[in-house]
């Protein structure tokens, strides 16, 4: 997935240095203690070939003194000098350095570990892997008499190192676990933001118009989102136009078809009878009513629909609002034969929404049961708190839908025969009362049952 793939990319940006970082430590100490160490041996080398020198110039060229006094030097040193010396977490107790004292013509005449006292080095060639080696010329009066040499072994200096190297392994995994978990914070964090831009994006291809690209950073991720959303905004301008244009011609066809009809009869014979002009006239006003609340309508569903979402800087009780319309449905059912009945819970019910927009969804949905419940039967408003959420319920005895019909009941301009009045609704009021909630940040659902009625509820986020 995209996520490993940003993890294991971060991940290698951060430990190739690291990584380029602890071998350069390693070569660099390696190289800087091989230098340090060399110049100690030179300094050794030094101090041993003065003293060889004033031996040679008490002995001259008798090498079996020089060694002997040599050996004498050396065996008083180690039986008097007690070596415990402390380096960093070890102890050293011994002398590891050697040293080699020849003659003018290359032949050993002392050796610390007296294993080559006595052979000829003259063409030797030293194993500079194995050990590292300092010699010095030893000169007396301006002319060479031997030479002394000091080896130390580079398989002790590399443990040496390999110990003072072992000081930073904690550190460096620490390094290295707080490096993998940046890297997968990191990816995390990129990842989130792409699958949430791409989780929005699928949700308004779906159809919900409510979501908008958040722009959470100044990044290129953020330049992103805000180049999809006017996209999208400028997309769903243009279809928005073309679905309303495309609705709107085919519902007032019928309006205006009866006008037409109505029209034409009156030019005709029918305008002479009294009775009929008065019934042509009246469909004429009753249609053109209906375009008026059609217009009236559909603008207000507009207004809604295209406008930014934002939400209200203070809330609203929802209970107060509901409490209000009850009276005025009180009296409005009860001309119609119908029992009404609110349900409203005491405690405050806080939503963020604007007044009136709370108000045209209720009264929508009222409107809408008492349009389809037939005389002796009853509606029901109720508001209550659920969980963390406000719940509106409109509830009715009325003729139910079919539910092949279910889906449709939210769609512009969907309506059915009203069962009491026996007309239709201009099929806004549900698409208005949907809108109002999604740009309010809530949602609404229908559950009916053919021949018993329809429940709508409304959940709004609690405040």
């Amino acid at each position: 997935s995209i996520h490993w793939k940003v993890f294991v990319f971060h991940l290698a940006i951060l430990i190739l240095p690291i990584g380029y970082l602890a071998w350069k430590v390693r070569v660099s100490t390696e190289t800087s203690y091989l230098h340090s160490t060399e110049e100690g041996m030179i300094d050794t080398a030094a101090v041993v070939t003065e003293l060889y020198a004033r031996l040679y110039g008490e002995y001259g060229a008798d090498s079996a003194k020089v060694s002997a006094e040599l050996a004498r030097v050396y065996s008083n040193l180690n039986e008097t000098y007690e070596i415990k010396a402390r380096l960093f977490d070890f102890t050293r107790a011994e002398v590891d350095t050697r040293l080699l004292v020849y003659d003018p013509g290359g032949r050993v005449i002392f050796d610390t570990k007296s294993l080559v006292t006595g052979q000829d080095f003259s063409a030797y060639k030293p194993h500079q892997r194995v050990n590292i080696y300092s010699t010095l010329p030893v000169f007396v009066e301006g002319k060479i008499v031997g030479a002394v040499s000091v080896s130390k072994s580079t398989n002790r200096i590399r443990n040496f190192i390999s110990r003072s190297l072992q000081n930073l392994l904690l550190p460096g995994l620490l390094a290295l676990l707080l490096a993998t978990v940046m890297a997968y914070a990191l990816s995390a964090y990129i990842t989130r933001i792409i699958w949430d831009l791409a989780s929005r994006a699928e949700r308004i291809a779906a159809g919900e118009s409510n979501v908008r690209l958040e722009t959470w950073t100044r990044s290129e991720l953020g330049t992103l989102a805000r180049a999809v959303e006017r996209m999208r905004e400028k997309l769903e301008g243009k279809a928005y136009v073309e679905e309303m244009a495309t609705n709107l011609s085919h519902e007032l066809k019928t309006p205006l078809a009866s006008i037409r009809g109505s029209a034409e009869l009156l030019e005709g014979a029918a305008g002479n009878d009294l009775a009929a002009r008065e019934k042509f006239l009246a469909n004429i006003q009753s249609e053109v009513e209906r375009l008026d609340r059609i217009v009236s309508e559909l603008l207000k569903l507009s207004r809604i629909e295209t406008q930014t979402p934002e939400m209200p800087p203070s809330s609203i009780d929802a209970g107060a609002t509901a409490r209000e319309l009850g009276p005025v449905y009180q009296r409005r059912a009860a001309d119609c034969s119908i029992a009404f009945q609110a349900e409203i819970a005491a405690e405050p019910l806080p939503v963020r929404i604007d007044e009136l927009q709370l108000k045209q969804l209720l009264t929508n949905l009222l409107d809408n049961a008492l349009q389809f419940t037939p005389a002796g039967r009853s509606v029901r408003l109720s508001a209550k708190l659920q969980g963390a959420s406000v719940e509106l319920t409109v509830w009715d005895e009325g003729t139910g839908i079919e539910p092949e019909l279910l889906p449709k009941v939210f769609d512009r301009f969907f309506t059915t025969e009203s069962p009491r009045t026996g007309n239709r609704g201009t099929g806004l009021g549900l698409a208005i009362a949907k809108s109002i909630a999604q740009a309010n940040g809530g949602r609404i659902a229908v559950q009916s049952d053919l021949g018993r009625g329809s429940t709508f509820t409304v959940i709004f986020p609690l405040a």
